[in-house]
């Protein structure tokens, strides 16, 4: 059952759809936090805070603040649901704006009502539902519109600029899409004998309610429906408005199902009582991403505010999650209602806000602290009914990531295969998105010395250990290891490959001074550079942290790749000598790439060079490797250079390599990249 959980799960958060909703809602949280926070701020229910603030500038705030986010919260998710469509299709810019004005337009007309007005309270909290569906609905017709060569003058713009063309075609297709929303509603108003949108959706709801006779069964049916919303990103409690505001009015006799009932014992911490969700991931969360997203969402959680963990998590769209998220609040539901019927609590009597905090709401709404007392006691089988669903979730998400994870090395390696850049943080897909969240990660793992290095042995044709190669790592808290050329490159776009590299200048000559006070001075330990590298003073830190170390040239050897040899850059090349006149070993990595003359090794700058790991790999198989690795041996022979071949995995190709006269070995054969200690072990029992 669990394993069926994590595939569908898997597969709904590849859905294309799916990405759209929860993306574009995740782009809401700023929106929806602004005004809920105002809203908890102003009607926070304490009398002396009240007191306070009364006819002071600060109530005119919060009250514009509050007006001015959820008034316009449809009109908000529809912008941020057109946009979040585009986005997944890698669209740019221009249709990005395009799809949202069309989006705008098709929602517009279904303000206009049969009396010949504007019904506006499609704008605010009450629209939701259109305002999903509008935007989902017109962006699809739209992209599969302007695909209909006739529809797009194609061949009238083949000469105009870029973002002419781009609106002029899309005019036809616009038209049509603004026509179909106008008509259909239109339609829907005539057929169904109701003045807006808006009223058919509320006569609806209300309607529904209507059948059911009993209070209980009412606000259970009240309780389920919002929640089974919520788990298809529709707001649930904002779509059931009108029935909250017309049904459940405190002050009916014998009533104990309410509006303030249903807020104060039911959504406590906002919808699926996720407070719940809050305590449990603190308490028993094994996942230390998913810990800070709740110590993040502490403080809008206590105001009833759960966006940041809804969409976080997320809950929304999340079939793992849908069980506790409406079990929870259904358990509670009817724990509230059988306490209030035999008399354990008072009936909720007074108006409580939706953002009150907890505990205090449950005093207010029943006026004894019993209230609270119950309160405690939900929130404490809530939380026993979200562990086990939040530990299945955290392992679905570690498979996720990894996959993820997986698809960007994937395409980082594939450049590298074909020697062609890339630019991952700018691409608007799920990619991109990993990317700019790992930049951001990326300058605070450096800062808090997160990343660290291993050592991979390298040996002689004899067994002796010679020395090792430092090698970068860092485990990111959710999405595990990361593959050091994708480090290297969000250094590279940060700006931070100075501050990463000191790091690793310090780690790496800390490594030599302790091997030397273990293992004597007979060794070396390489570390990588790149053509950017040399560009700051790195000559200069890297005499610095040998000084204080008290550590020689010769035991530090650098690192640079065939690739970024090519640069030839006066400073380069400057600094390259000079790092070798201070008594460092230069070596030439990944060399048989393709990038560089053989003839650059006269230079007589570089000392080693180290096989390309696509040779040694073919090695046993490719006749052609294996002349191209003879060759460079008989070369670096007569230049008197030292040559290293690394991925060495197996004897048989140690054998070929030393049948071709390459006698330097470094792979899975001998070790693999170990931490400090472990490496020191390995010299010692193999210093012969």
């Amino acid at each position: 059952m669990k394993d069926r959980l994590k595939e569908i799960t898997y597969r709904l958060d590849s859905n294309f759809f799916i990405m759209v909703i929860r993306h574009g809602l995740t782009m809401m949280i700023p929106f929806v936090l602004t005004g809920g926070i105002a809203n908890a701020l102003l009607n926070l229910p304490v009398q002396e805070y009240q007191n306070i603030i009364k006819d002071t500038f600060w109530v005119h705030l919060f009250n514009v603040l509050y007006v001015g986010t959820f008034g316009l919260f449809s009109m908000a998710m529809l912008i941020a649901l057109s946009c979040s469509y585009s986005m997944e299709r890698n669209m740019p810019v221009d249709k990005t704006i395009l799809y949202v004005i069309v989006s705008i337009g098709a929602y517009g007309v279904q303000f206009y009502n049969a009396d010949g007005g504007y019904h506006t309270e499609m704008l605010d909290v009450r629209g939701c539902f259109f305002a999903i569906l509008t935007a989902l609905v017109s962006c699809i017709l739209m992209e599969k519109l302007q695909k209909i060569q006739l529809l797009s003058f194609q061949e009238q713009t083949n000469k105009m600029e870029g973002i002419t063309t781009v609106a002029i075609s899309a005019v036809i297709p616009a038209i049509i899409v603004i026509l179909v929303f106008a008509c259909s509603t239109q339609c829907l108003l005539k057929v169904f004998d109701v003045s807006s949108i808006y009223e058919l959706l509320s006569g609806a709801m209300c309607r529904l309610f209507d059948y059911v006779d009993s209070e209980f069964l009412t606000g259970l049916l009240y309780t389920f429906l919002l929640h089974f919303m919520w788990i298809f990103g529709l707001h649930g409690s904002h779509i059931l408005e009108p029935v909250a505001t017309t049904s459940f009015l405190i002050g009916r006799s014998g009533d104990i199902f309410s509006k303030s009932f249903f807020d104060t014992f039911v959504v406590m911490g906002g919808c699926g009582t996720t407070v719940c969700v809050l305590i449990a991931i603190l308490l028993f969360g094994r996942n230390a991403w998913m810990r800070k997203m709740a110590e993040l969402s502490s403080f809008t959680v206590i105001f009833n505010l759960n966006e940041i963990l809804t969409f976080g998590i997320p809950i929304i769209l999340n079939p793992i999650m849908v069980i506790p998220f409406i079990c929870t609040p259904v358990i509670c539901y009817m724990i509230a209602f059988g306490a209030t019927y035999i008399g354990l609590i008072p009936p909720v009597t007074h108006t409580v806000p939706w953002s009150t905090p907890i505990f205090l709401s449950g005093y207010i709404g029943t006026g004894s602290m019993s209230g609270s007392l119950l309160q405690l006691v939900m929130i404490a089988i809530g939380v026993a009914v979200y562990v086990p669903f939040l530990r299945v979730n955290e392992a679905t998400q570690r498979k996720n990531a990894e996959e993820q994870i997986h698809n960007v090395i994937r395409i980082i390696q594939e450049k590298e295969d074909m020697n062609e850049g890339y630019d991952l943080l700018s691409k608007p897909d799920q990619t991109g998105q990993i990317c700019r969240m790992l930049q951001l990660d990326l300058k605070n793992a450096i800062r808090n010395k997160e990343l660290y290095l291993l050592l991979q042995p390298q040996v002689d044709d004899k067994g002796k250990c010679i020395g090792g190669e430092a090698l970068l790592r860092w485990k990111h808290p959710f999405y595990g290891m990361i593959y050091p050329p994708l480090i290297v490159y969000l250094a590279k776009e940060s700006n931070l490959l100075e501050e990463l590299e000191k790091l690793i200048i310090d780690q790496t000559v800390s490594a030599i001074a302790d091997i030397n006070k273990k293992c004597g001075p007979d060794f070396k330990i390489s570390m990588n550079l790149t053509a950017k590298s040399l560009l700051w003073d790195v000559e200069k830190y890297i005499d610095k942290a040998m000084k204080e170390k008290n550590v020689p040239a010769s035991q530090l050897w650098l690192e640079i790749t065939e690739q970024d040899v090519l640069t030839k850059s006066s400073t380069v090349i400057e600094k390259l000598n000079y790092l070798k006149s201070q008594g460092h070993i230069m070596m030439i990595d990944d060399f048989g790439m393709g990038h560089t003359s053989i003839l650059y090794l006269q230079s007589s700058s570089f000392g080693v060079i180290k096989l390309d790991g696509s040779l040694v790999k073919n090695i046993l198989d490719n006749t052609t490797d294996q002349q191209i690795v003879s060759s460079i041996v008989t070369l670096a022979d007569k230049l008197g250079i030292q040559i290293i071949a690394e991925y060495v995995e197996n004897e048989e190709q140690r054998d070929k390599l030393f049948e071709l006269g390459c006698k330097f070995y470094q792979g899975y054969l001998y070790e693999k990249p170990v931490p400090l200690d472990e490496f020191i072990n390995y010299m010692g029992n193999h210093s012969l």
